[in-house]
């Protein structure tokens, strides 16, 4: 095989290419975003004031409660289901700062929505929908009720 400018010039730029498609590759999966806060100025529902609320579409939806070590609980609910997190601020020596959401009971299937944990005395309501296979999660911060 002949080595030409030609043949040089286009293997240099095919080998770039790939390059910079496997690093785009690498940076979008690395990156892992957080939706931004939505807050709203209902309240949190009546005794559940101080838990997150996570509800179900047509499919189980898992949901990762973490710090930022990206320790935590995961917990899969059922479809049609409504859950109260009462370990959403944390259990004490774990402070979590994101919930993130995967469709199906599979604790290590894809994410596909991350949203911040609020400050203490503010509390998430998410709701999932859409299908398994095309899953959608829409969340937004309430404030706390108190203790009552």
């Amino acid at each position: 095989m002949k080595f030409t400018a030609k043949r040089v010039v286009v293997s240099a730029a095919v080998a770039g290419v790939a390059v910079v498609a496997v690093g785009a590759t690498v940076i979008a999966t690395a990156a892992d975003p957080v939706s931004p806060e939505v807050t709203s100025s209902t309240p949190a529902e009546a005794g559940h004031g101080t838990e997150g609320k996570y509800t179900t579409g047509d499919y189980v939806l898992t949901v990762h409660e973490l710090d930022d070590d990206g320790d935590g609980t995961s917990t899969a609910i059922g479809p049609h289901t409504t859950y109260y997190s009462k370990t959403l601020h944390g259990n004490g020596y774990r402070q979590h700062t994101v919930v993130k959401f995967s469709a199906g009971a599979d604790a290590g299937a894809p994410i596909v929505f991350s949203y911040p944990v609020p400050a203490p005395g503010r509390v998430v309501d998410c709701v999932a929908s859409g299908t398994d296979a095309s899953p959608q999660v829409r969340c937004e911060t309430k404030p706390a009720l108190p203790r009552g």
